[in-house]
């Protein structure tokens, strides 16, 4: 056992010894160098001739390729089918007379009737696919797809061209004249611009009378909602004296009450109001049937619009959509179908168009009031 102990313990100091030795150094330098040349990876050598000549070919047949497809489409899109050429257009054929045959005469003396000329019809004429003066077209592009056009309405289609033209510069000339009277027609309701000597008359009551074109302020109480017409009321938030500044005639907490309109044109951004009565703390009323202004003087109140765009042009956008995919899932053929579906959908696009904006000013908004016509509070004073 103890042998057997000893013999291990003395391979396993041969072999760290073994280990501890460089083999380099019992190898001649020959060896040594040539060792180290084959060391290189093998992804290191040059590349053989057979990858660059598969490359090269490779290239040569995507650029034939190439070729060959430009070739077609240019051949497809110059090129002209042979039916496009009128056939040449012949002279008609007059019908031949055929001589009548000499007759002789018979035994009698009495000459025969020589028999009528016969005629030959005509050889037929050739049926050409356009007539001889007829202006050819451009031809329609080859790659675009068919279109199918089924219209169920039983509508007459309007006419598109020179009479559509005519028809929109009428309707364009109308309409000029139409907003060229307006403004006559303005100018003569507010009682004409311009005319005779206009006399001076003093104020009856200067001290109690609030003129023509003064501004109250105030404070909007109510809100203001364009969609449905109502009632709105504001405070009075200054005093207002006279007209030679001696008395407040409309002093402050007044109240004024009015009116607004709903049914908003389009693009409008402005809620008219008319305020119809003040009310002073006393009790004293006056009816002043003047219109709202912005803190600035501009007519109308400022609010936030709502144009309702989504009402307006969702079943637009909706048949948009709905199209597009159709014409998708046809392979790019284009399929118009006119039905009842079609017209129904085209209603609900013309009542979305009809959608009034809506204005909404808020409760608190500061603004004034134009007084439209003198203000007398002589009675009440």
């Amino acid at each position: 056992m103890r042998l057997a102990m000893k013999m291990s313990g003395k391979g396993a100091a041969a072999n760290d010894a073994a280990r501890d030795e460089d083999p380099r150094e019992g190898e001649s330098a020959e060896i040594i160098d040539l060792a180290s040349r084959n060391s290189f990876p093998a992804v290191a050598q040059k590349k053989g001739k057979s990858d660059a000549a598969g490359l090269v070919a490779g290239i040569a047949i995507v650029a034939a390729l190439g070729a060959v497809t430009l070739w077609s489409m240019n051949s497809a899109r110059t090129g002209e089918p042979a039916s496009v050429g009128n056939p040449a257009v012949q002279a008609p054929q007059q019908a031949a007379v055929v001589p009548a045959p000499v007759v002789a005469p018979n035994a009698a003396g009495n000459p025969a009737v020589a028999p009528a000329p016969m005629r030959v019809d005509p050889a037929p004429q050739p049926v050409l696919s356009r007539a001889p003066g007829y202006a050819g077209v451009p031809a329609a592009n080859p790659y675009a797809s068919e279109t199918l056009v089924f219209d169920a309405s039983g509508r007459a289609t309007p006419l598109a061209g020179p009479a559509a033209a005519i028809a929109a510069g009428a309707a364009g000339d109308a309409s000029a004249a139409g907003v060229g009277g307006s403004a006559g027609d303005f100018a003569a309701k507010i009682g004409g611009v311009g005319g005779g000597t206009a006399q001076a008359q003093p104020l009856a009551n200067p001290t109690t009378t609030v003129t023509q074109g003064t501004l109250i302020p105030a404070i909007l109480e109510t809100a203001i909602d364009t969609d449905v017409p109502g009632f709105v009321r504001a405070v009075v938030s200054q005093d207002v004296r006279s007209f030679d500044g001696k008395k407040v005639l409309i002093p402050r907490s007044s109240r004024l009450i009015g009116q607004y309109q709903s049914g908003v044109q389009q693009g409008q951004k402005r809620a008219y109001v008319i305020w119809t009565r003040l009310i002073r703390p006393d009790g004293a009323s006056v009816s002043i049937a003047s219109p709202a202004v912005g803190f600035d003087g501009t007519t109308g109140l400022p609010g936030k619009v709502d144009s309702h765009f989504f009402q307006r042009f969702g079943s637009a956008m909706l048949l948009s959509v709905v199209g597009g995919l159709s014409a998708i899932g046809t392979g790019g053929a284009s399929v118009i179908v006119g039905g009842g579906g079609q017209a129904a959908a085209a209603a609900a696009v013309q009542s979305g168009d009809k959608i009034a904006p809506t204005i909404r000013v808020r409760q608190g908004e500061p603004i004034r009031v134009f007084t439209a016509r003198d203000l007398d509070f002589g009675p009440v004073q």
